[in-house]
């Protein structure tokens, strides 16, 4: 699907407000010491930022596992981002 550049912009925004939700809601989480839930909405933090990362840059996200797999092909390989983020990211 071809995205207007305002639709991208406006996709970007959504996900980085889903990011930001999502992390604070790990502060609650930790209080309680929620560790498996806190694990999960962290993953799904960097999968919100990622995703913003890839719509933003014109690439197509529809699936966790194809979003890790551009980002290690488009960034991490690259060596526009370090090694180390790809394995935050997997």
């Amino acid at each position: 699907m071809k995205l207007s550049d305002e639709e991208r912009q406006e996709m970007v925004r959504l996900e980085i407000e889903r990011a930001k939700k999502t992390i604070d809601e790990t502060d609650y989480l930790q209080a309680g010491q929620l560790w498996n839930n806190l694990a999960s909405r962290l993953y799904y933090a960097v999968f919100h930022a990622v995703s913003a990362l890839l719509i933003h840059d014109g690439h197509n996200v529809s699936t966790h596992k194809g979003s890790h797999i551009l980002f290690s092909q488009h960034y991490i390989r690259t060596g526009k981002l370090p090694e180390e983020y790809g394995q935050l990211y997997r």
